[in-house]
């Protein structure tokens, strides 16, 4: 069985205001942990092959798996893949095309992703932060697609993103990331 179906699943929370850049090709963000330490979330922002990495910003995302984030409590969840309607496909799902990404160089995609994530920090207001990825130890990573691999079977239904809900308009925005060798496209 894959890592993949094994791990994936997603943290939600409220978005602490500690960040730092990696020595692998990642943003570290943290999500606060009510429990023990802060969650760490690793985005990849360069791929590593040293190329740059393709990004989508949905500011008002409309999709299916929206309609369960507003039940679940802040802390972290494993998914089965096999209940769709919890999990994130970029090629299943519909809310996201190929024309909505660009290729965007690394110093610029995380000075982006700190501005974009700036309201959600420490947000007392019921705001906060979902990222989808493969678990790990205290935090989650693989926040990018995971699938459309030329040759390969990795499975559906366990992309990652960021998800952040705005409480004070009722919106949800969606951060999306692809490699430049995965295409959107079903096999």
């Amino acid at each position: 069985m894959s890592q993949y179906h094994t791990h994936y699943g997603l943290i939600s929370g409220i978005l602490l205001k500690d960040f730092e850049k990696g020595a692998h090709p990642h943003l570290y963000l943290y999500i606060k942990n009510d429990t023990e330490e802060p969650f760490r979330v690793a985005v990849n922002v360069r791929d590593y092959d040293d190329s740059d990495v393709f990004f989508a910003h949905i500011k008002d995302l409309k999709a299916d798996f929206l309609k369960n984030l507003s039940t679940l409590k802040n802390g972290a969840y494993y998914l089965q893949p096999a209940n769709q309607e919890n999990s994130l496909d970029y090629i299943k799902e519909e809310f996201i095309k190929e024309a909505h990404f660009t290729q965007t160089p690394e110093e610029e995609l995380g000075n982006t992703l700190l501005d974009i994530l700036k309201p959600y920090i420490d947000a007392d207001n019921g705001s906060r932060v979902t990222a989808y990825g493969s678990r790990f130890p205290g935090g989650i990573h693989d926040i990018h697609m995971n699938q459309g691999y030329p040759h390969s079977s990795l499975p559906s239904c366990q992309d990652g993103a960021l998800i952040l809900y705005d409480a004070i308009n009722d919106k949800y925005e969606g951060l999306f990331f692809h490699f430049h060798s995965q295409t959107l496209t079903a096999p």
